[in-house]
């Protein structure tokens, strides 16, 4: 089956520049861009870099490079074979050259039973986060990898050694060059927690303080009917300078799955309080102490407490009886969902969707808008359907798209809308991306829309790509479009 899915990941930017990114660690996709297009045929394209065929990360920028992940079926390798699997690229973000790159291979055992993951051709889905000399990724084979941002130019950095044999290089006598990645060291979730993931590894890292979090996607198996490990931990912490598993959380959320687990981690703050968000695959948002320092032993995460973004009106019909979870078999649009877009936190509040695989279809859906501190919901948007995406919030507008086709701007105090605007199709691909007074979303008829920011609905353009469209990032006066087949830099005619 072709790829439809793009569980839509977080990126965090450390401190602006010179990492630029399409968020921070609280995930609202935000980007500080200046003079940036309106309208994509009126716009100068300053490079196009073709990638695969399948793509679905937002790219990082540090410096003159960018990084991003794409599937391997454009790979172009002396000693390495297409495998179906992803490409971590590092490319000149002033010419879309290439300057290195890792490949990593498809997990055959990803489509072995009980597995189900890696067979839609995804490539790599987890965006980099920066942290100084390195970069860190979920691979499309279950890997935390933490990968040194200069590939093989300053030489071989351990404790990892082995990436010829990492990428399968086909050639005996092939040595690495300086256009090679280079692995730093590697968690493979699949043994070291045994998580089950399910269609796709998909979470972003968050990175904080001396620790790396990340959401384990363990899910159904490929019956996708039951969780293999329910006891497996949906959330992980490594040491980020080892990757020593340190912490995991104790909520036991593989008994409560309805199918796999496709957010990233979030920060938030309260109060003066840190705490580290979770939109799980049962729908509940988990906010959790952070670790202060490692022990010994691995650490059982504290849960400071639980929201159910799931309202009663997506929980039980009007008898009071127990809606059932859809699933891809009948595409049922009502009954409760995962949580797959990535919870932001903005003003003491924190804002997130509730949505399903694309192949479950479209349905009924909702925004909560939760009290940071306490966890209590203070209000529910309910005329949305279901959604995968990331809120943007800016000006006190919040923005989103969700999988049957509209736009959404609410007042984020009070959750009233303002407007909806009406896509060609479904927004499955791509989160809105606020930057420069614009407002720009996606959908899967492989249509840019451009609208301006603000309280009444003002359509700037209407843009054909030659595929979806993913989340734009803005850089400076620079406008990146990935799509699944294509990068694209765009800048206002000076």
């Amino acid at each position: 089956m072709r790829s439809r899915i793009c569980y839509v990941v977080v990126l965090m930017s450390l401190c602006g520049v010179p990492v630029l990114a399409w968020s921070g660690a609280n995930a609202n996709m935000v980007c500080q861009g200046r003079d940036l297009p309106a309208d994509l045929a009126q716009a100068e394209v300053l490079w196009e870099k073709r990638l695969g065929t399948h793509q679905y990360t937002i790219p990082t920028v540090e410096g003159d490079r960018l990084y991003i992940g794409v599937n391997d079926l454009g790979l172009e390798h002396p000693a390495v074979k297409r495998t179906k699997g992803g490409i971590l690229m590092c490319l000149d973000r002033t010419t879309g050259d290439m300057i290195w790159q890792l490949p990593i291979p498809r997990l055959v055992e990803g489509n072995t039973p009980p597995f189900h993951f890696g067979q839609w051709q995804s490539g790599l889905c987890s965006s980099p986060v920066i942290d100084g000399k390195v970069l860190y990724i979920v691979s499309p084979r279950g890997e935390v990898l933490c990968v040194d941002q200069q590939g093989q130019a300053d030489g071989n950095d351990g404790p990892f050694m082995d990436e010829a044999a990492y990428m399968q290089v086909q050639t005996a006598d092939y040595r690495l060059t300086e256009q090679d990645g280079d692995i730093v060291w590697r968690f493979d979730m699949l043994s070291g927690c045994d998580a089950v993931p399910h269609d796709t590894c998909a979470s972003t890292v968050l990175l904080h303080g001396d620790y790396v979090y990340v959401c384990t996607g363990n899910g159904v198996d490929n019956t996708h009917d039951k969780v293999v490990h329910p006891e497996a931990p949906s959330l992980i912490v490594l040491d980020k300078k080892t990757g020593r598993l340190v912490a995991r959380d104790g909520e036991k959320i593989g008994h409560r799955l309805f199918h796999g687990q496709w957010s990233s981690p979030a920060l938030a703050r309260a109060g003066g309080r840190e705490l580290i968000l979770l939109g799980a695959g049962d729908g509940i948002l988990y906010a959790f102490e952070p670790i202060t320092q490692a022990e010994p032993d691995v650490q059982t995460l504290r849960c400071v407490w639980r929201a159910d973004c799931n309202p009663r009106y997506l929980r039980f019909d009007e008898q009071g009886e127990p809606l059932r979870y859809s699933g891809f078999r009948d595409k049922y649009p009502k009954g409760p969902s995962p949580i797959i877009g990535t919870p932001v936190e903005e003003g003491g509040r924190i804002y997130v969707t509730v949505g399903q695989s694309p192949i479950c279809g479209p349905g009924e859906g909702a925004l909560s808008c939760i009290d940071t501190a306490t966890g209590r919901v203070l209000w529910v948007y309910r005329d949305i359907g279901r959604s995968l995406a990331t809120v943007s919030i800016s000006q006190g507008l919040l923005y989103v798209a969700d999988f049957s086709g509209f736009v959404h701007c609410l007042d984020a105090e009070t959750g009233r809308a303002f407007w909806t605007h009406r896509m060609d199709a479904g927004a499955w691909a791509a989160s809105t991306m606020v930057a420069d007074g614009k407002v720009y979303a996606a959908d899967e008829r492989n249509i840019l829309w451009i609208l301006a920011a603000g309280p009444e609905k003002r359509l700037l353009s209407r843009n054909r790509m030659d595929s979806a469209p993913v989340t734009c990032l803005a850089v400076e006066d620079v406008l990146y479009v990935p799509t699944q087949r294509s990068l694209i830099a765009y800048r206002t005619p000076r």
